[in-house]
């Protein structure tokens, strides 16, 4: 009888530890590493969303859309968007000092994600990975009315999606069905090259 009671405390014990080591495994607003790209069904996707629910807001007082950042637990949308969690499928793409943001949100904003809050809208990933990626959701960008409200300083422009519908490669449709929202957001200018090369294809 204590031979069982010994190893049922011992159970206890193996169970609190391995709680205690998953909870220090992660940072708040870190991700469940997975593997694969977005094409895959790898899981990749489940990179990009917060373990917990951000809510309505965020998280109140921590780095709005669009600043700098080098780790998600900086930003209030709990996402660093960073040349190394984008590069592998927005090739090309180099985020200088990192920046707040939040992939896949929902366009419309209910999923409190990227919210007016946050400092952020969600505009549709169209642009940048075409109609089939566009149904997974948006991307959260500082929407902007010129250069000045952008960091300049990062090389993040005040781009604007009608200049796609000017070059011929989207429609007027597009923009009316996908950014109804607004059309112009701050974004790092190698991101917008590389949104325009893959239309081009």
């Amino acid at each position: 009888m204590a031979m069982f009671g010994d190893c049922k405390r011992l159970a206890f014990w193996v169970i609190v530890l391995s709680v205690q080591v998953a909870s220090c495994s992660l940072e708040p607003g870190d991700w469940v590493q997975e593997y694969g790209d977005l094409g895959s069904g790898g899981g990749a996707v489940s990179v990009f969303q917060p373990s917990g629910d951000l809510g309505q807001g965020g998280r109140p007082g921590l780095a709005p859309v669009a600043d700098p950042c080098d780790t998600n637990a900086q930003c209030s949308t709990g996402y660093c968007m960073t040349t190394k969690g984008i590069g592998s499928f927005i090739v090309g793409a180099d985020i200088q000092g990192g920046y707040c943001s939040a992939l896949f949100c929902d366009v419309d904003g209910d999923d409190g994600t990227c919210t007016p809050e946050m400092g952020g809208q969600c505009f549709s990933l169209y642009a940048f990975l075409g109609a089939d990626m566009a149904e997974m959701g948006g991307i959260c960008l500082k929407p902007c009315k010129d250069a000045q409200d952008c960091r300049g300083e990062d090389d993040n422009i005040c781009f604007d999606i009608n200049e796609l519908v000017t070059q011929g490669l989207l429609t007027p449709q597009v923009i009316q069905s996908y950014y109804n929202q607004g059309t112009k957001g701050c974004i790092p200018a190698s991101v917008a090259t590389a949104a325009t090369e893959k239309l081009k294809q």
